[in-house]
């Protein structure tokens, strides 16, 4: 059964499963080199079937993502798209009708109406590559954001699951709370997205001047450094916006009479000078407590404590943490990078059931290097090509992680391409920026010379499993491989990795490295740890701020030469400026 999934909203994405396993999985933004881009992700498409050794004439199925048109992130920049489709209900229809769940489906009737021709043109693209309208489907946003973490999760067969869906909107839905049990998913309850406090907080990032859809993690990253000075005034306005609803208690609502492009007018109106770290912090503190008391009630109302998430929602790592020390949950599975780009995969899980497939052969998550992989001929054109002449240090290594390590021991910033490229938002160690971590100044460091980072923003550890109970608090049960959480810290981390902890709350966005997932990446930080006594390294994205996560070693060398990185690693060999 070899299934195609496709999202070709805001960062367009295109996965390829056969017989329940991933073969790859690409993001658009790698391609073509710009970060998010949404549209129909063809170069993807065909990257997929390459590395899989495929042909398009032998997918048996296709599943589309979203039923509703697709169109990234312009509707934010140019509010004229959402007002055509919300505006007339926006005038029409009282606060207490919009909050409806109902709304789902009219919405959904007047979106087919005004943008009817996607479906037309997706399958006409389909077409052209070889790949017949029969086999294609088309799936419900948030259903894709269900199949994903369920089909996938490492506690799908511990008995019934709640998966829990939260993101901005799809399909006319913010979030959705479903009963994943013998691999059927039933939804229970799904809420409009007039009440999407995800919306509320990408409106927040817009209002702060920066980019909504791509930047809520930089809100998050701020709110730590607000104080008390008019915090409470800040956070009793925005829960006077939002709360979960007295009459339902599956049902967020939003109270504020705003939607969408109207938070803003509203935010202009009553925010007025207030600082911009308190209100990073009282959104935060917000989303936070709405979103505990909707997924406690959850919990409540099922009588399921065995959780799964996903959703653009929780891509926020303090929230994910705060759900992981709740009492009532039994055992917690957040998708990695579990934005829109994950919806592909459940697109190819849901294809393949409708076609007969048993749930029980889709393989659990393992680690998301569904990339292209790089071979040493590969490797040597490149660095002929490209460093020739330039007076650099180009040296090749039989124990390429020794090396490096004796580079980060000495203080050296460096870029690590290696291995098959991650999917998603994360770097995994695979194209990663490494760096010791027990020196705070190399954060400003990295950041002036390397990233353009905001100056408040953390970095993350890569943690040797062996020392995960001696720098980070998180549950016993609760594999972190991934970076989905960011838990507590020791006061041990805070001496020995001062550098990936956020520099406020001393809290970090950690990846967990094991001998079983990681095995380069764990020997990497052995050999450091041999060397430092520090069991784990400072571990960002190779990239630079705003390009999308490096994918070839001409992406590699061109952000080496463009930044203050020190040394390069490809595969064996290492660039020295």
């Amino acid at each position: 059964m070899l299934t195609l999934g496709i999202h070709d909203g805001h960062t367009a994405t295109a996965c390829l499963m056969e017989d329940g396993e991933i073969l790859a999985c690409i993001s658009e933004e790698r391609l073509n080199k710009e970060k998010e881009w949404a549209g129909f992700p063809e170069q993807s498409i065909r990257e997929c079937l390459c590395l899989a050794g495929r042909s398009a004439e032998e997918i048996d199925r296709v599943g589309v993502c979203s039923l509703m048109p697709q169109i990234g992130s312009y509707g934010y920049h140019n509010p004229a798209w959402y007002k055509r489709l919300f505006g007339a209900a926006v005038r029409l229809l009282p606060d207490r009708a919009l909050q409806s769940p109902a709304n789902v489906n009219r919405v959904r009737r007047l979106s087919g109406m005004l943008f009817g021709g996607r479906r037309h043109d997706i399958v006409e693209r389909l077409g052209r590559m070889g790949i017949p309208e029969e086999k294609v489907a088309f799936y419900d946003h948030h259903r894709c954001h269900a199949a994903t973490t369920y089909y996938l999760s490492w506690n799908r067969d511990r008995g019934r699951n709640l998966v829990i869906t939260l993101d901005g909107s799809g399909d006319g839905v913010c979030a959705t709370i479903n009963i994943g049990d013998n691999g059927r998913l039933e939804t229970i309850a799904e809420t409009f997205n007039y009440n999407s406090i995800c919306e509320f907080y990408t409106r927040v990032t817009q209002y702060l001047g920066m980019k909504p859809m791509a930047h809520e993690f930089k809100v998050m990253g701020l709110a730590p450094y607000a104080s008390g000075y008019g915090k409470d005034d800040m956070r009793n306005l925005f829960r006077s916006w939002f709360s979960v609803s007295p009459d339902d208690p599956l049902q967020v609502v939003n109270t504020s009479g705003a939607w969408k492009w109207q938070f803003l007018d509203r935010m202009r109106r009553e925010l007025g000078f207030t600082r911009f770290d308190t209100i990073a912090g009282a959104t935060q503190e917000v989303f936070e407590e709405i979103c505990l008391q909707w997924i406690r009630n959850a919990i409540r109302e099922t009588g399921i404590g065995n959780v799964a998430l996903s959703g653009g929602g929780f891509m926020n790592v303090k929230l994910n943490y705060v759900i992981s020390e709740l009492p009532e949950v039994e055992s917690l599975f957040v998708f990695p990078s579990c934005g829109d780009e994950s919806n592909p995969i459940g697109a190819c899980a849901l294809a393949a059931l409708d076609a007969g497939f048993d749930y029980r052969q889709i393989r659990s998550m393992g680690m998301p290097y569904w990339g292209h992989a790089y071979g040493e001929e590969e490797i040597r054109k490149a660095i002929d090509e490209r460093l020739a002449g330039l007076g650099l240090g180009i040296s090749r290594h039989d124990d390429v992680n020794q090396a490096l390590a004796e580079r980060l021991v000495a203080g050296k910033v460096a870029g690590r391409f290696t291995g098959r490229m991650e999917w998603g938002a994360r770097a995994l160690g695979n194209r990663s920026i490494v760096a010791d971590p027990r020196n705070s100044q190399i954060i400003h460091k990295i950041n002036k010379a390397i990233k353009m980072r905001d100056f408040w923003m953390p970095f993350a550890p890569a943690i040797l499993v062996e020392y995960r109970e001696r720098y980070v608090k998180l549950r016993p049960d609760y594999h972190c491989p991934h970076m989905t959480i960011a838990p507590e810290t020791h006061e041990e981390a805070h001496d020995a990795i001062p550098a990936g902890l956020h520099p406020f709350d001393r809290t970090a966005r950690c990846q967990i490295l094991d001998p079983e997932n990681h095995p380069s990446f764990h020997d990497l930080v052995t050999k450091f740890e041999r060397m430092s006594g520090i069991g784990g390294v400072l571990n960002t994205s190779f990239n630079l701020h705003g390009d999308p996560i490096v994918m070839s070693p001409e992406d590699a060398i061109r952000t080496f030469l463009d930044s203050g990185l020190e040394v390069l690693q490809l595969e064996n060999w290492l660039i020295e400026k």
